[in-house]
């Protein structure tokens, strides 16, 4: 219960209002981070099914073309709310599955496979990729990320907060200035969504560390992820700017959804690493969700 992870700040109320409250900021922080986790992994997985649908390749479509040009696919899938919700209501009947079959048979299968799945997905792009590009890129910015992490910890994006000189705020009347919003949409929110997460994964972790010394905690549970994390995000942000700079230099502008980095792709390598790697691991933390918010509730 997360109630008594706060005994040492507020003793006894614990047991009163007080404690009832955290409960059910923490059952609403759980549920949040899921659906957030849920809703993005949805569009990104709607994305990766309309590539696979209209077997885009080299910024060409080439399924379900008439004598016009125009391609609808072969399923005619689209980007909508509607096949987003399709999508989130096939991974949430996958996941109820993985409740159902236990902590064992259900959940940690789910995990291994994500894993697996992600894991053989990282190793195809680094080697299909240019390799020694990706290394290089690799070790550049883990040693531009330790060296800019007291940096960055303290930016606010202050100046640009001000927005444009029309403004009248003060913002650069140069106009060369960053615009105003960035902080909010992007660290703002990463910093909510990534909260909301911890007191499921706190006391999930907790559950089944039990028994385990904090050595070994830390290790598996801080050092080898943040370790993993570098080097997954570092592999496919590296391939990820190669192949937009190529896109570029042949003359596609980046303003059209079919003319992206993605279209200089290996035939149809984003489409499946986005329905099936992101699909996996959109899947995989909602049975553990489930089974936590249940603890939580009661």
């Amino acid at each position: 219960s997360m109630r008594f992870t706060m005994y040492p700040i507020i003793g006894e109320l614990v047991y009163g209002p007080l404690g009832d409250m955290i409960e059910v900021l923490s059952i609403l922080c759980t549920i949040f981070g899921i659906c957030t986790s849920l809703g993005l992994g949805a569009m990104q997985i709607n994305k990766g099914l309309v590539r696979l649908d209209l077997g885009t390749y080299h910024g060409q479509d080439y399924f379900g073309c008439d004598a016009s040009g125009s391609c609808t696919g072969r399923a005619g899938i689209e980007v909508n709310r509607d096949t987003q919700c399709i999508i989130i209501v096939v991974i949430s009947a996958f996941a109820i599955a993985s409740v159902i079959l236990g902590l064992k048979a259900g959940i940690a299968m789910l995990s291994q496979a994500a894993f697996i799945l992600s894991f053989f997905i990282l190793v195809g792009v680094l080697f299909l990729d240019e390799t020694w590009y990706i290394l290089n890129a690799l070790t550049s910015t883990l040693g531009y990320y330790i060296w800019y992490l007291p940096r960055i910890s303290f930016h606010t994006d202050a100046w640009e907060e001000l927005g444009k000189a029309s403004d009248g705020l003060g913002g650069a009347p140069d106009g060369r200035g960053g615009l105003k919003g960035w902080m909010n949409a992007w660290t703002i929110f990463y910093w909510g969504w990534w909260i909301s997460w911890g007191p499921f994964v706190g006391t999930f972790l907790a559950r089944i560390s039990r028994g385990r010394k904090l050595g070994n905690f830390i290790i598996a549970s801080l050092i080898l992820p943040s370790f993993w994390s570098f080097i997954f995000t570092g592999v496919f942000g590296a391939a990820q700017i190669r192949i937009s700079r190529q896109a570029e230099s042949a003359g596609l502008d980046m303003s059209d959804a079919a003319h992206t980095y993605g279209s200089l792709a290996d035939k149809n390598v984003i489409g499946w690493n986005t329905v099936g790697e992101d699909g996996v691991a959109r899947w995989n933390p909602v049975p553990d969700g489930v089974v936590r918010l249940y603890n939580l509730a009661t």
